[in-house]
């Protein structure tokens, strides 16, 4: 029943959004994997074919649906994943962002309130340059979840700032105690010099909405990168995160990242290289994730390859690797994937992949 109000109130929404100006609607195709076929190399194992979304096993497909209105003073912001979940037939439909904006002082200081997930606030989170799979770096920087966010960003000045107070899931704890409501407020904020360098620091709480009842058990992570931006065609940032302190058991979880890309008319590459010590005693993880790319103009072929070590005491690494020709004009992939481990006895998995990413 929840649901289905949820939707009324969407298509109400519609319904004088068609008369707005300035409002949208869109349909997309996000992120989507339809594999032509796929299997492990476990004994007898069978071709399967079926949807899914990028590495995710066993297959889960996502469409999204876009309304957003935006004015001189208001804006509104509305997105559904459908199929986010097969398994669940009330989940086949996710409403992540469900939020409006009042723009108190225009071009310089907003006032955010509802649902943030997905690509709901984004400003201080980074990835890669990979046009097929990009890295991140555990996805620091993002706000989501339930609350509101005052954003500062004075039009032009080169900064931002955001805090985000964030309550409980009002779908499933209506009220939380002020004690882990305040635990959870998230903020971050970055400057940046044209043509020279952009600096983004902040907290965030990861794993949105996880509240415990005693106000405890949430886990800050505190961050920071510097992106370089003086070299035409060239992205090139790196930034490192902390956490752990907030748990009951202490532990020192230090994770970085180091990505670049750079376009050399026709030829493209891209390289992520990933570090971490986590836990107490510390295990400490490297990876690596290179990729190169042509465009021949109506076609684009590219070179995506990657290598993984969980632990560098022991020698197993994981690898994978990706061929794949985009027709350009489509936004369509087609590849092989194929990843793998070092490990004696270790499971291989392949897939023939197309990836669809368009809307409108």
């Amino acid at each position: 029943m929840k649901k289905f109000l949820v939707v009324l109130l969407a298509l109400a929404c519609l319904g004088t959004l068609v008369y707005a100006e300035g409002a949208t609607v869109g349909f997309g195709w996000g992120r989507v994997q339809f594999n032509v076929a796929s299997g492990t190399s476990a004994s007898g194992s069978e071709i399967m074919s079926g949807w899914t979304t990028g590495d995710s096993w066993p297959p889960m497909p996502r469409e999204n649906l876009d309304l957003a209105y935006s004015g001189n003073f208001t804006s509104f912001q509305l997105t559904a994943y459908m199929g986010a979940n097969p398994a669940s037939v009330v989940d086949f439909m996710q409403f992540v962002n469900i939020n409006g904006t009042l723009k108190l002082i225009p071009d310089m200081v907003s006032f955010k309130i509802g649902e943030f997930n997905g690509d709901g606030f984004d400003a201080f989170r980074k990835t890669s340059p990979h046009p097929i799979r990009d890295v991140n770096n555990g996805n620091v920087g993002r706000m989501d979840g339930w609350g509101i966010i005052v954003d500062v960003a004075p039009k032009d000045s080169g900064f931002e700032a955001a805090v985000f107070y964030q309550v409980a899931d009002p779908t499933v704890t209506p009220l939380a105690t002020l004690n882990s409501t305040i635990g959870n407020t998230e903020v971050g904020a970055s400057y940046t010099l044209p043509s020279l360098l952009k600096v983004t620091a902040g907290a965030v709480v990861p794993n949105a909405n996880l509240f415990n009842p005693g106000g405890t058990g949430y886990d800050r992570t505190i961050f920071g990168r510097v992106e370089l931006l003086m070299v035409p065609n060239l992205t090139l940032w790196a930034d490192a995160k902390y956490d752990g302190f907030d748990l009951a058991t202490a532990v020192s979880n230090i994770n970085a990242e180091l990505a670049a890309g750079y376009s050399m008319g026709q030829l493209g590459i891209a390289f992520a290289g990933t570090f971490g010590s986590n836990g107490s005693p510390a295990v400490s993880s490297w990876g690596v994730s290179p990729e190169a790319w042509y465009n021949l103009g109506p076609v684009t072929a590219g070179l995506y390859f990657n290598l993984a070590q969980a632990d560098t005491s022991v020698s197993t690494m994981t690898y994978g690797f990706e061929p794949y020709v985009k027709l350009n004009d489509f936004n369509l992939r087609v590849s092989f994937h194929y990843m793998g481990s070092t490990a004696s006895g270790a499971i291989s998995r392949w897939e023939v992949p197309i990836l669809i990413d368009w809307g409108f």
